[in-house]
């Protein structure tokens, strides 16, 4: 990535951070630039806008990012014109075409001529692109004026996955509607109506990025199929891992899926696709009745709790296992047989979750390396770390890193009165919970019942010395008793 697009990338990443104007001078400081690059850069990104400004300024305060337009710009960075092509981009559009196209060579004349690039550009290119391959155990061949790539199926569907950008989209109604992407709209169409039918099979909903991750899986099927002999499809399963598959559920609805898909193309696929496609819908978190696990393998279960025990560290906040478990076990579950199966998923949101929970994601990826470590796992790489972040976020933003606090309702019978404040105290404090209700009279008692109680709520005033918060409320639970009562918890967990 050049410095000038690493500058633009950092500009945007620290504006996004700020809700109120930044002077100049903050962003000198911030990004280490003169003030006329600051202002070339301000002028590029909003150039590229149609006239209308991402960072919008204002003399005597500064500047301020547009928050509905700088999603719309990241939008129109993802899917650049022809003519706006970087040459990383370039690289990225001929490797999709011979990877579509392996082990079939294409004339070099073919592959280059219409990005008009001389000899030494094309050797270059062909440079950069073979040590890229490399990553994937692919092999760049060249022969009597022809390009081919070489290496295993599995491998090229990986490299194609990672290269052909438009597979980066978050919504994929967006491939109905874009008529610049390069995509066969009948092969969309066709495959959303898979997904459609998958999600009404199983009674669930895929979200992303496991849709976009199966649609792309699909798509390269189709494609890889037109240009290759299907004979070429070769994939080795075990009778262990079939067995495993066919008592799945899910199984019928993946066989259906390529029994569609052979019908679709005429041709006949062999039966690796249809594990193929299995592992994808295995390594997916589902929304619906299928998707709801309350029971998990003890690989999943110590991997949750790890992450869950090594962040309340690490953070300093004690996040309530109760509350978020079954949700991020429910994450960790697919994520486990993705690591297993090689099969990634692209978090599109992975520089914006960066940015905005940055504290939060350098923690989950300090414990992601110690699971995949102590669990012997494949690299947990950013992309899953990005995902799994947002489960920490989502404790904290909605106070689940807050154990309930055990508290006592005490009233001068026990009865009446402390079952109506207890009603109440339930209905407007979830994050209390209740213990037992009690009549005051029995307050030496609780030392004895209720050592690991942390708070008590009395309607009478308490004059021995009890070794638990205590707090005089009324009957009624007036908003001035709730008022205090959040005070009071809040100074509560702040101790913990």
């Amino acid at each position: 990535m050049s410095s000038k697009v690493s500058y633009e990338q950092d500009l945007l990443r620290y504006l996004s951070k700020k809700q109120e104007y930044v002077t100049s001078k903050d962003l000198l400081e911030v990004l280490n630039v003169s003030q006329k690059t600051v202002y070339r850069l301000i002028n590029k990104i909003n150039a590229e806008c149609n006239g209308e400004p991402v960072i919008v300024s204002e003399r005597g305060r500064g500047y301020r990012l547009d928050y509905e337009k700088f999603i719309a710009y990241q939008k129109h960075l993802a899917n650049p014109k022809q003519g706006q092509l970087t040459p990383q981009e370039r690289r990225k559009r001929i490797m999709g075409e011979l990877l579509l196209s392996s082990p079939t060579p294409i004339n070099v004349y073919h592959l280059f001529s219409h990005y008009y690039v001389g000899e030494s550009v094309t050797f270059h290119d062909e440079q950069m692109m073979s040590e890229e391959l490399k990553k994937y155990h692919l092999v760049l061949e060249r022969k009597r004026r022809t390009l081919a790539i070489l290496g295993e199926e599995v491998n090229i569907r990986k490299a194609l996955k990672d290269t052909i950008e438009i597979f980066n989209t978050i919504d994929l109604d967006d491939l109905k509607r874009n008529q610049e992407l390069q995509f066969n709209q009948y092969d969309v169409l066709f495959i959303l109506d898979q997904l459609r039918k998958i999600e009404e099979d199983l009674e669930i909903t895929i979200p992303y990025p496991y849709n976009v991750n199966i649609f792309s899986h699909l798509y390269i099927l189709l494609s890889r199929s037109r240009k290759v002999s299907t004979r070429m499809f070769s994939g080795t399963i075990s009778e262990e891992e079939m067995d495993t598959m066919m008592n799945d559920l899910l199984y019928p609805v993946a066989k259906k899926t390529i029994e569609h898909i052979e019908k679709y193309l005429h041709t006949p696929l062999p039966d690796s696709e249809i594990y193929f496609l299995y592992q994808y819908l295995v390594s997916s978190r589902m929304q619906g009745s299928l998707s709801i696990t309350s029971t998990f393998s003890s690989e999943v279960m110590d991997v949750t709790n790890a992450y869950i025990d090594h962040m309340s560290r690490i953070v300093g906040i004690e996040f309530d296992h109760k509350a978020m478990f079954i949700d991020l076990a429910n994450h960790i579950k697919p994520m486990l047989n993705r690591l297993a199966h090689k099969i990634r998923v692209q978090n599109n949101l992975l520089s914006q979750i960066e940015s905005t929970y940055e504290e939060v994601f350098t923690g989950v990826k300090k414990v992601s390396h110690m699971v995949s470590e102590t669990f012997k796992l494949p690299v947990i790489n950013d992309d899953e770390i990005g995902f799994i972040t947002l489960y920490f976020a989502k404790a904290l933003e909605t106070g689940q890193h807050h154990r309930p606090l055990k508290t006592l309702i005490m009233c001068t019978t026990g009865i009446g009165t402390s079952e109506l404040l207890k009603a109440k105290v339930a209905k407007k404090f979830p994050e209390l919970e209740i213990v037992d209700v009690i009549a005051s009279r029995n307050i030496r008692m609780i030392q004895e019942n209720y050592a690991d109680a942390d708070l008590i709520l009395s309607t009478v005033q308490i004059t021995e010395e009890v070794p638990i918060p205590s707090l005089l409320v009324s009957a009624m639970f007036t908003a001035d008793d709730q008022k205090r009562l959040q005070a009071k918890i809040e100074v509560i967990q702040r101790g913990h």
